[in-house]
């Protein structure tokens, strides 16, 4: 049977399974704080564009725009869909890692 444990014994190594665990729930608590504030900001764009396409236009270039700047809700926009990808590259890389790792029988 196999049991998620420490693959190393050497004393003073970084452990791959404690990394992979510790990125897959800090790309989780990422990617789910992130999610909120992605669907909240696109949907006061929503509301404050004419139409669907001038919302799209709108979050487009809010992307392309630089990070720093005023408080708007392009800028709120474009930090929540940063926190979400990187969010999503730390869950990918903490399962790949604990995947790999932490299922190894001994």
């Amino acid at each position: 049977m196999s049991q998620r444990r420490s693959t190393h014994a050497t004393v003073g190594t970084i452990d791959p399974v404690a990394v992979g665990s510790a990125a897959t729930r800090v790309g989780l608590a990422l990617l789910v704080g992130a999610l909120p504030v992605v669907a909240g900001t696109f949907a006061g764009m929503v509301a404050d564009a004419a139409t669907l396409g001038v919302a799209l236009d709108a979050a487009a270039a809010a992307l392309d725009g630089p990070l720093v700047g005023g408080f708007t809700t392009g800028r709120l926009f474009h930090v929540g869909v940063l926190g979400a990808l990187v969010g999503c590259w730390l869950l990918g890389a903490g399962l790949v890692l604990d995947g790999y790792f932490g299922g190894r029988d001994e």
